[in-house]
């Protein structure tokens, strides 16, 4: 029996979400016993800056990656909209079944109602840019903290917050209303989580039993299409995939400075259409 050593964030959000997936992965697999949760703090925790600022990948990755490969912890959960769209050479990455995918909003009032020159908090350039295009008078306050911190600006010195349902859902907080798609894309892997564990190890097995066949092939082509688009968090560009199981249909938009580029396209191949899709707005001028 093995006690299966979990590499999380350190985050109420990241552990709450750490220790669901872990219990149910102890559930499918009768050789394990049990599970214990190996908190590691990332540069996107320590860091408070902007993450317009801070820029780069794996900001909320890199370093369990790190601890996962140095054999600290024996798989590694994540928010998959947090890994950078690449695979990693060394790992094997898996998907268990999405949660929802919908930004949500938390105000005073109904999104469809704010007041002319609302605050809005986001800490998200993808957010604040499809904010932007939505409504030209909302004025962009840059936020960062947990859910409960930002979500208590609301109560101070803000009209709303933007966050994500799929991460109140997990911390059992009812509360805002979802955001069409029509009004707000989500992020590439927004609602998924991505568990890695060295490639070819033990635990491969065990976490093949929680993979989910529809969730890979959305997240195969959402992640392929930021791939080929080279395009990272600080890029305003959202992407969502829906599969039926079979085929996939991919939605992508970007909100740059008074433009707005929107595509939808479905395949069964979800590397093609994903190809197909970057190549097309590639060509359009959207440059990372």
């Amino acid at each position: 029996m093995h006690v299966l050593r979990v590499g999380s964030r350190t985050s109420d959000l990241a552990v709450a979400q750490a220790s669901a997936e872990a219990q149910a992965i102890v559930d499918a697999n009768p050789e394990l016993s049990g599970f214990e949760i190996v908190g590691i703090s990332t540069k996107g925790d320590v860091d408070k800056s902007s993450l317009s600022q801070i820029g780069g990948t794996g900001l909320f990755t890199g370093a369990v990656r790190e601890a996962l490969l140095r054999d600290e912890c024996d798989i590694a959960i994540h928010s998959a909209k947090d890994l950078p769209a690449a695979d990693h050479p060394e790992l094997s990455l898996y998907f268990p079944k999405r949660e929802n995918a919908h930004d949500v909003f938390v105000g005073h009032t109904d999104y469809r109602g704010l007041p002319y020159g609302a605050k809005i908090g986001t800490g998200s350039p993808r957010r604040a840019a499809q904010l932007r295009h939505f409504r030209r008078d909302i004025e962009i306050v840059d936020i960062r903290g947990n859910v409960p911190t930002r979500l208590s600006r609301v109560n101070e010195d803000l009209d709303g917050v933007i966050l994500a349902r799929a991460g109140l859902n997990r911390l059992r907080i009812d509360t805002g209303q979802d955001l069409p798609f029509e009004v707000m894309v989500p992020a590439a892997g927004q609602g998924a989580l991505a568990i890695e564990t060295v490639a070819g190890s033990r635990f491969e097995p065990f976490l093949e039993k929680i993979d989910d066949h529809t969730t890979r092939l959305e997240l195969t082509a959402e992640r392929t299409f930021m791939t080929t688009l080279g395009a990272g968090c600080s890029t305003p560009i959202g992407v969502l995939g829906e599969s039926t199981g079979k085929t996939v249909a991919l939605h992508a938009r970007f909100t740059g400075e008074g433009s707005k580029i929107e595509i939808r396209r479905s395949s069964n191949n979800p590397v093609t259409l994903a190809t197909g899709l970057a190549e097309e707005f590639i060509k359009r001028g959207v440059r990372p």
